[in-house]
């Protein structure tokens, strides 16, 4: 399988070692290969595709080319956002995500109950629904809450003990949506749950293996 990292709209991107090495070397080590890809048209040479916390709009231009490649190229396209839209980056991605029934709300999450290094926003979750051969518990920090309609499924929940800034509880942190085309848009709240600090915590790195090896 080859992943097509994009650099394309101010991403944080796979090279940045201090953050993302953990990500590369263990995928490399599962034969999935990552490539960081400045050039917009030629992402979509790749397997999956990842816009991990774009920071710039996409054109209309764009737009129509991740929506052919959902629907008829059958590629997989995955965006991060990150809490409270730091950035505007869950409005960048809503601009493409909402369409297909995926929302990013400009929201925090916290969790008294369940968190690590004393932050209630790095909360920890076992309402695992989708990609979850071999996962139990994962930890998925800084997350924007989702709002799913339109035929999506949840892959990941947080747990009822997690609220929302508007005080909704066990709110979705990862939300997918299929295609006839073998396509999938896979949208997550949070940017960092397979970074350096999250990916060798609980159950991270099988879990994101899964998200890209498509073992639901």
């Amino acid at each position: 399988m080859k992943v097509a990292w994009s650099a394309t709209h101010q991403e944080f991107l796979i090279t940045d070692g201090y953050y993302f090495s953990g990500l590369y070397k263990e995928l490399f080590k599962r034969k999935i290969e990552i490539k960081e890809v400045d050039d917009f048209n030629k992402l979509f040479e790749y397997d999956v595709i990842v816009f991990n916390y774009p920071e710039n709009p996409f054109s209309n231009e764009e737009k129509e080319k991740i929506r052919e490649a959902l629907q008829q190229k059958g590629k997989k396209i995955i965006f991060t956002a990150h809490f409270k839209n730091k950035d505007g980056v869950s409005e960048i991605c809503n601009s493409i995500t909402k369409e297909y029934g995926i929302n990013i709300l400009p929201e925090g999450i916290k969790d008294k109950v369940h968190h690590l290094e004393d932050d209630l926003f790095i909360i920890t979750t076992d309402e695992v629904k989708l990609y979850q051969k071999g996962v139990k518990e994962v930890v998925f920090p800084y997350s924007a809450p989702l709002e799913v309609g339109n035929g999506a499924e949840i892959i990941l929940r947080a747990r009822k003990t997690s609220l929302t800034d508007s005080g909704k509880k066990s709110p979705v942190l990862i939300a997918q949506k299929r295609f006839e085309s073998g396509g999938k848009l896979i949208v997550c709240g949070s940017c960092i749950f397979w970074d350096n600090f999250s990916l060798f915590r609980l159950d991270n790195l099988q879990f994101v293996v899964n998200i890209f090896g498509g073992a639901e």
